[in-house]
């Protein structure tokens, strides 16, 4: 029996919404597991996210669903359960500040699981800064809309957070160093 013309522009927006959740998944999932790092609230988050979106598309069909909008609501559902805590980063800054960063030499000796966990240890405001930079490489002015900062501070915060990451691959470099030679890690 031959389809409706109504019928067939549902499959039509049906299957660009299934395409738009296939090109988006694999971003929208390493966020939220940035954000949560956990893979089942990071899977319910997406779901609840491609949701909406789907909702949104139904009911405005000009409004604009892609991939910025995608983690930018990540992104607020998350905050909405997980309110900002003022100062909690303060400590992790300043103690890196005087300490050795990795050398681009041995940035090469480290296993990707390593830089996963020491990624994952960080701040939530570090860790998801750089994960949008190298994960998803976006620019600075993307980054800040998604997180809902100034350019500045988006920008600032992404400085940090890479010499925090390198002072830190550092320092597990050290202390894998010092194991393999059956001694303590150095204090320098």
């Amino acid at each position: 029996m031959p389809r409706s013309d109504q019928d067939g522009g549902h499959e039509r927006a049906t299957g660009k919404f299934e395409d738009f959740v296939e090109e988006n998944f694999a971003t929208a999932y390493r966020f939220a597991f940035c954000l949560s790092l956990a893979h089942d609230r990071a899977r319910r988050l997406v779901e609840t996210t491609f949701h909406d979106a789907e909702d949104l598309r139904k009911k405005e069909p000009r409004a604009k669903v892609d991939k910025t909008w995608v983690l930018e609501t990540l992104h607020r559902k998350w905050r909405a359960c997980h309110p900002v805590r003022s100062g909690a980063d303060r400590e992790e800054d300043i103690a890196a500040t005087a300490e050795a960063s990795i050398s681009f030499e041995h940035a090469g000796d480290l296993d990707c699981d390593v830089v996963l966990k020491i990624l994952h240890s960080m701040s939530p405001d570090h860790r998801l800064v750089l994960s949008l930079f190298y994960f998803e490489q976006l620019g600075h002015g993307e980054i800040a809309r998604i997180l809902e900062l100034a350019p500045e501070t988006a920008l600032s915060r992404l400085a940090q957070s890479k010499v925090l990451l390198r002072q830190l691959l550092e320092r597990s470099r050290r202390a894998y160093a010092a194991e393999r030679q059956g001694c303590e890690p150095s204090a320098d």
